[in-house]
């Protein structure tokens, strides 16, 4: 019986060895190809050489997308750096579509911002958003501009402060009731924001409908099939963002920035969070 127990013990030991071996060698045939990627893209920024340039971004950009079928879906800076990949292939669409992806999460990342910003410049329909859109992000902009660690950090700090006060409110109720109460309405009021905040990235990161045409150009219909007329005079080109209202048969039902509406095939667009849910 002891024996057995010995046999199995370290037959659990060579188990967990070997996996560990395996887990160790898959992170680092990732963390080359990365280097590669990163390293094949400086060499297509430094080359005056135009069709030389485009395969060396190829490359990184074959690179790149394979660490994300590996196992990195969700890295941020990764999705940043296939963006500008697919942005220099001259992929408009796709650019932003990573760029997209990659605001969810890094969105305070000011490269990210400022390129996300210049490549939506470069479209062909420069679709201007609802007024009452402009109006709410300008009056939430420390919900769209504070990054998620800041928003932990200020959430912490604000819970624990009016912990604190409350605290010493109770333990000393006749002192400088004024100020205590004034400093606990502030505290308790960024903690809540920040928790609201960070609860609505959440859910936002798990249900978010967004989505770019991909396809050079589409022509949005008034129903979902060809036969059905157009929805807009001029076709719908590449980098094009939009909500996904319902999805039937290969179609989407999509609603652009203005408010608009028209039906294209599900193949001409991809969406911001992937059927799987991942980034």
């Amino acid at each position: 019986m002891r024996r057995k127990f010995i046999v199995l013990f370290l037959l659990c030991g060579m188990i967990m060895i070997a996996a560990r071996m395996l887990i160790t060698a898959e992170t680092g045939e990732l963390h080359t190809l990365l280097s590669e990627g990163h390293q094949l893209f400086q060499q297509a920024s430094n080359t005056e050489d135009g069709e030389r340039a485009r395969i060396l971004y190829q490359k990184a950009l074959y690179r790149f997308e394979r660490v994300i079928e590996e196992g990195q879906g969700n890295n941020g800076k990764l999705f940043y750096n296939i963006g500008n990949t697919y942005y220099r292939l001259g992929d408009t669409g796709r650019a932003i579509l990573f760029y997209r992806r990659a605001q969810l999460l890094i969105p305070a990342d000011r490269n990210l911002k400022h390129n996300l910003l210049y490549v939506r410049s470069q479209r062909v329909d420069l679709i201007p958003s609802r007024h009452y859109s402009k109006v709410f992000r300008t009056l939430f902009i420390w919900h769209y501009s504070f990054p998620t660690r800041v928003k932990v950090f200020l959430f912490i700090a604000a819970f624990w402060g009016t912990c604190l006060l409350t605290a010493h409110a109770l333990l000393q109720p006749d002192r400088r009731k004024r100020w205590k109460s004034t400093f606990l309405v502030v505290w308790s009021g960024i903690a809540l924001m920040m928790l609201v905040s960070l609860v609505t990235d959440e859910i936002r990161l798990h249900t978010l409908k967004d989505g770019v045409i991909t396809t050079e150009e589409v022509v949005a219909r008034k129903g979902d099939g060809i036969a059905y007329q157009r929805s807009f005079v001029d076709p719908l080109h590449q980098g094009t963002e939009f909500k996904l209202l319902e999805e039937r048969a290969g179609w989407y039902y999509i609603e652009l920035s203005d408010g608009r509406t028209g039906w294209i095939p599900a193949s001409a667009a991809e969406m911001v969070l992937p059927a799987t849910g991942g980034g």
